[in-house]
C-alpha cells in the first residue's frame, strides 16, 4: 500500500485521483500471497465508504475486448465480483476501517463498447443477489453493505466527482 492518493489501475491506462478524500487503500500486496481477493480501491467520502472494482475493455488496442463479454456470461464472474467485496471487507474491518460507521457502497465500474445501461442493470441484479443485503439477525449491529451499483465512467463522474478518473498521459 502506497501513500500516494493518485493510483494507476492494473492495466496502467487510467489513473484514479483520490486527492479530495482523506485516504485510499489498496490490499493488492496483502492478498497476493493468500487465497483472498480484493477490490481495486477503498476510500471514504463525507457520506459513505466506497469499495471500487474497475474493469475496462473499452481501451484503444485492447488485446481481447470480447473476453469481458465471455466472462459476464458465466456465474463464476458474479461469484468473483462478490467475493472481492467479502474479502476486502474482512481486511477493511481488520484494519479498523469505517470508524465513523458510514454506509458501505460497492461500485463496479465497467467499460465495454456494447455494455449499455440495460446490460449493466442486469449485471447489477445478478451480482447483488450474491451480496449480504438481507442479513436478519439482532446480533448483527453494523450494516454490512448499503448499496451496490454497476456503472460506466460517465455515470461514475456524475455520482462521485470527488474521485477523478482519467487516462494516463
Amino acid at each position: 500500500m502506497t501513500n500516494s492518493k493518485i493510483r494507476i489501475e492494473e492495466n496502467g491506462r487510467f489513473q484514479f485521483d483520490f486527492s479530495a478524500l482523506d485516504y485510499v487503500w489498496e490490499f493488492h500486496d496483502v492478498v497476493a500471497k493468500t487465497a483472498l481477493s480484493d477490490v481495486d480501491f477503498i476510500t471514504e467520502t463525507n457520506e459513505e465508504v466506497l469499495f471500487i472494482e474497475y474493469k475496462n475493455a473499452n481501451i484503444q488496442n485492447a488485446v481481447n475486448p470480447d473476453a469481458m463479454l465471455q466472462k459476464i456470461k458465466h456465474e463464476t464472474f458474479y461469484h468473483k465480483i462478490a467475493r472481492k467485496f467479502y474479502d476486502s471487507l474482512l481486511l477493511f474491518w481488520a484494519r479498523n476501517g469505517n470508524e465513523n460507521n458510514l454506509p458501505i457502497v460497492y461500485v463496479l465500474i465497467i467499460e465495454h463498447p456494447i455494455l449499455d445501461k440495460k446490460l449493466r442493470k442486469q449485471l447489477k441484479l445478478k451480482i447483488e443477489k450474491q451480496l449480504p443485503f438481507r442479513l436478519d439477525d439482532p446480533l448483527i449491529e453494523k450494516q454490512v453493505i448499503s448499496s451496490f451499483d454497476v456503472m460506466d465512467l460517465k455515470e461514475w463522474e456524475e455520482r462521485f466527482p470527488q474521485v477523478v478518473i482519467s487516462a494516463v498521459e
